[in-house]
């Protein structure tokens, strides 16, 4: 009996220390919410949050920030989508990855990596465990000139030779941006950005043909 009862003590001590972390957690979280302007001092959702909500597939923190600063606003159909597909890739860099050709993503993607250090030092500051360098380094570019081709009309054999990454990576990516697409495409939408719901939505129906997107394709 005596065991029964430590063991439901400790059972609650457990319980208890779980949901004190994940209080903390939450304070945390809406800490960062509030510095980014996502919601207000009273928790009530702001525009940027409601932007936010219509992304899932990837960080919806980092997408949000670019729309707001304007990111994709002078870029062509083919640049935008390439950009975002930076926030798709997040494999591991290898040595050998070559950084794009595609000069004029040069400085959007030196944006990127800016707004996302900005992001991770905010969660920082907020107490969250993170490493602001290893947050802004995670978004790979090595499928950027990949994307930009498939978005042109190359064949799938053709841009399989412009990089290392295997077929069925390439595919993933490109379907995972794809949704991506649809997603950011609703996020313009709700904050009346026509130009770049149009762009966003054009950039999709590039991407979404042949053998990447065939139903019958198992991966």
């Amino acid at each position: 009996m005596e065991s029964e009862a430590k063991m439901r003590e400790l059972e609650r001590k457990i319980k208890e220390s779980k949901s004190l972390v994940l209080r903390d957690d939450l304070r945390r979280r809406r800490r960062v919410l509030r510095r980014l302007e996502f919601v207000d001092k009273e928790g009530v959702i702001q525009r940027k949050g409601r932007t936010a909500c219509e992304v899932s597939t990837t960080d919806e923190l980092l997408v949000t920030e670019m729309i707001f600063n304007g990111q994709f606003n002078d870029l062509s159909v083919n640049d935008a989508v390439a950009l975002l597909s930076c926030l798709i890739n997040t494999e591991k860099k290898k040595e050998s990855d070559k950084p794009p050709q595609a000069e004029s993503l040069e400085v959007p993607v030196r944006q990127l990596r800016e707004t996302a250090q900005r992001i991770a030092k905010v969660m920082q500051d907020a107490k969250m465990t993170i490493d602001v360098d290893e947050y802004a380094g995670a978004f790979n570019t090595n499928l950027v000139d990949v994307v930009i081709a498939w978005c042109q009309g190359a064949k799938f054999s053709q841009i399989c030779k412009m990089s290392d990454a295997f077929e069925g990576t390439i595919i993933r990516c490109l379907r995972r941006l794809e949704e991506l697409l649809r997603q950011v495409t609703l996020a313009a939408h709700s904050i009346g950005d026509v130009e770049l719901e149009k762009k966003f939505d054009e950039g999709g129906k590039k991407l979404k043909r042949d053998i990447v997107f065939a139903a019958s394709l198992y991966l």
